[in-house]
């Protein structure tokens, strides 16, 4: 997942977000008509903006945007129970109308299975300091509450696992720094949060840390880029977040920080930004003790794609210097096949296949940037059409 794209529109596996730390008919082009208001109408193109799949199930979740209209009734929230091959449309989140701009307040989604997830609000509270509010739900979109994981709080990153949602939080005054990172830990299905030890190790890369967990496990990445040697750090907890070790890894070396993608507690990738719209990605076997690189790969060469692990023996990409390519591949030391040619020459923002044969692609429009494309495969990407409302 290495495109340039918007800023944690999708979850950390997604090389979109992490190089900037950023009803199916074929073909069409949709228009919308909102509700009338005490204002003008506004007629606008709808535009999927963040695709989530749930968990490992089979469910995904599409947020469309309008092109021209930033209130609440011009953004839909969709969901498939087959992997992209038919939709339908749940409730959205009761977030605040965004004034200027082109995308809503909605900065991501997460489902940790198919009914319970969260969305992530992005609001502004007066001051000069930004402030994300939570929204979540236990019954697959049908209705959302707000949801404070601790008082006076930024949260900084979210993850999940099957049992249980992580979020990090900061402490923000109105003035000045933010401070005092929390580890916060949720069990899927309920709205109690509790505070974990944060490795102490980690407490001075702050910002910088990306999060990702697989059952009881928990890894935390840092890149220092203050002092040399420049050190990128990897904690790992087998325990669900309640203690961690902390290791340097050389491998996963950064301009920011990798994301680390588990497919299983011991097969792990990792997408790493490396600046000027290229990046890494690499491959551990083991939980992250040990991590392959091949700097002269398609791996090691990688520029504006996306990147989707789908099993302990298979992940999808595309490299963003063969933008018309969907390859697949088993290991780093694996060389990647070519599976399918993609739909036109566009740049590609996020990839989700649910299982070997269903998924879907999101991409920038042919001229580029928003409004986006949706796409969908039912034969492991071999053939595409466009998704619409």
């Amino acid at each position: 997942m290495l495109t340039l794209r918007g800023l944690r529109r999708t979850k950390a596996s997604r090389f979109v977000a992490s190089l900037l730390t950023p009803l199916i008919l074929a073909g069409l082009t949709l228009t919308y008509l909102p509700p009338t208001s005490s204002s003008a109408t506004v007629l606008s193109v709808m535009s999927p903006a963040i695709v989530a799949r749930a968990g490992s199930s089979d469910v995904l979740y599409v947020l469309w945007e309008s092109t021209s209209c930033h209130l609440q009734r011009c953004i839909r929230l969709e969901r498939s129970v087959n992997g992209g091959h038919t939709f339908s449309r749940v409730a959205v989140p009761p977030v605040a109308p965004v004034l200027g701009g082109n995308t809503s307040p909605i900065g991501s989604l997460y489902f940790a299975n198919p009914l319970d997830g969260y969305a992530e609000e992005f609001s502004s509270t007066g001051s000069r300091w930004s402030t994300t509010t939570l929204f979540v739900t236990f019954d697959g979109g049908k209705s959302w509450g707000r949801q404070d994981v601790a008082a006076r709080t930024v949260v900084t990153g979210m993850t999940y696992s099957s049992r249980f949602f992580y979020a990090m939080t900061a402490q923000c005054p109105t003035k000045g720094r933010c401070s005092h990172e929390l580890l916060n830990r949720s069990k899927v299905g309920t709205t109690k949060w509790t505070r974990l030890a944060f490795p102490k190790q980690m407490l001075k890369y702050f910002g910088s840390e990306q999060i990702s967990a697989y059952q009881s496990k928990v890894w935390l990445m840092a890149q220092d880029q203050v002092s040399k040697p420049f050190s990128p750090f990897l904690a790992t907890s087998l325990n669900s977040g309640v203690s961690f070790t902390v290791a340097v890894q050389p491998e996963l070396s950064s301009v920011n920080s990798c994301a680390v993608l588990p497919i299983s507690s011991e097969v792990l990738w990792a997408t790493c930004d490396q600046g000027n719209m290229h990046g890494d990605v690499v491959f551990s076997p083991d939980g992250g003790a040990r991590w392959q690189f091949n700097q002269k790969s398609q791996l090691g060469q990688f520029s504006f794609g996306v990147f989707e692990p789908v099993s302990k023996s298979t992940a999808y990409f595309i490299n963003g210097m063969y933008p018309q390519t969907l390859f697949r591949v088993r290991s780093e030391a694996a060389t990647p096949i070519a599976v399918a040619k993609m739909p036109n020459k566009l740049n590609w923002m996020s990839l989700d296949f649910t299982n070997g044969r269903q998924g879907v692609a999101l991409s920038e429009s042919s001229g580029g940037g928003f409004p986006y494309i949706l796409w969908r495969t039912e034969d492991g990407g071999k053939r595409w059409s466009r998704v619409t409302l």
